[in-house]
């Protein structure tokens, strides 16, 4: 994989460039799956979008413990890369939660984490736990089910976010932030890129610490509005007609 780039950041974190061949296989093969996953409901007409859910959400489980297994059982586990403690693998765990119960509050944090994480990761790939083995598929398929998960709520579900609901977001991130800044503290870590920069080549992340964490605060909140504005005059027209 010539097209990786090893760098050191607490642990080992390796870099996958952004339209090298490698990456545009890996994405056209995320891309595919994703619409195929969405689009099979459609014309299978014997699949139930409760049962569907519920396949969707053990797709995602499965990945996260064939992950933490996988490196458990071949010595690659450990705290600074493998606690599920980055903003994509919290959502993770949420979009699996949220499958289950139909939250509109978690459908919110699903929607707008999941958009941010799931499309950064996939356009600027680190891979915090490494490539070796099932990790680089795990990056993928863990990456790619936020997407899935988003598109699938709003297409089958019927999700949509609530008006200023991307501000609300905005602000209970910070509490997250706060609490994964804790356990970094605590755990010498560096989850959610608190402490050290990423290593990917992102042009949002600007500076050294602590000032790309402010250019951080300013894209996440942009992000959130931006992906607001699709359902903001469907919003404005419910609330006319109330």
């Amino acid at each position: 994989m010539k097209y990786l780039n090893v760098m050191m950041q607490f642990e080992k974190s390796i870099t996958l460039a952004t339209f090298s061949p490698l990456w545009w296989q890996s994405i056209l093969l995320i891309s595919g799956s994703i619409f195929f996953l969405i689009q099979l409901p459609k014309y299978i007409k014997k699949i139930k979008i409760k049962q569907y859910d519920l396949f969707i959400a053990i797709l995602l489980m499965a990945n996260f413990i064939i992950e933490q297994t996988y490196n458990y059982y071949n010595g690659l586990w450990n705290i600074q890369q493998n606690i599920p403690a980055h903003l994509c693998s919290i959502s993770n765990i949420l979009c699996i939660i949220y499958l289950f119960n139909k939250n509109q509050l978690l459908g919110e944090f699903v929607y707008y984490w999941g958009l941010l994480g799931g499309i950064h990761a996939l356009l600027t790939p680190e891979f915090n736990t490494g490539v070796i083995g099932y990790n680089f598929y795990s990056f993928f398929i863990g990456h790619g089910g936020l997407l899935l998960v988003v598109l699938y709520m709003v297409k089958h579900n019927g999700f949509r976010p609530r008006p200023k609901s991307w501000l609300k977001i905005f602000g209970y991130s910070q509490y997250v932030v706060l609490a994964v800044g804790a356990l970094n503290y605590a755990m010498g870590t560096n989850y959610m890129f608190l402490r050290a920069r990423p290593t990917a080549h992102n042009p949002l992340i600007i500076g050294d610490w602590p000032f790309y964490l402010i250019t951080f605060e300013i894209a996440a909140i942009s992000h959130f509005w931006l992906f607001y504005l699709p359902f903001a005059r469907k919003n404005k027209r419910a609330a006319l007609a109330l």
